[in-house]
């Protein structure tokens, strides 16, 4: 008898031992559960994150492009007007040129006083755009030694 009671002890024992096994692994199981979720969320989040990171410096790129390519148009559009200038202002010396044998004394001091004040006004526009030509490279340096390197 008292091998029953000692084996249904021991029984009861091992059965108690599994159930409470197996309730602690319906309890981890829910806790593990529950970290993987907010694990994948977090997961989520991150690559919604990096999305919307990713697309903002995209379009700001891509901003940034169009508006060097419409800055290269102008420049070039500017480049060919002052080119047509240039070449009517040598067409008109050209002409000068030869007629200038023809002129009066007069004439052709005044044309002369002309032809320097022009090229008075073309030199100073010349050192207006190297002096701030200069300070756009003076300018350039100093941004990519201010970056910040890696």
């Amino acid at each position: 008898m008292i091998y029953t009671h000692a084996a249904a002890g021991i029984a009861g024992a091992v059965l108690a031992g599994i159930l409470s096994w197996n309730v602690q692994g319906w309890r981890m199981g829910e806790q593990i559960a529950a970290i993987q979720a907010q694990h994948a969320e977090a997961t989520a989040k991150a690559q919604s994150d990096a999305r919307a990171t990713e697309k903002a410096l995209s379009d700001k790129l891509q901003e940034a492009q169009n508006n060097a390519t419409k800055r290269e148009n102008k420049l070039r559009n500017d480049a060919a007007a002052a080119r047509r200038t240039a070449d009517g202002l040598r067409d008109t010396i050209y002409a000068l040129r030869a007629d200038l044998p023809s002129y009066s004394q007069s004439a052709a001091a005044k044309t002369a006083d002309t032809a320097a004040e022009l090229l008075g006004v073309c030199a100073d526009e010349y050192r207006s755009v190297a002096e701030q030509a200069d300070r756009h490279a003076a300018d350039a340096v100093m941004l990519r030694e201010a970056w910040p390197s890696k």
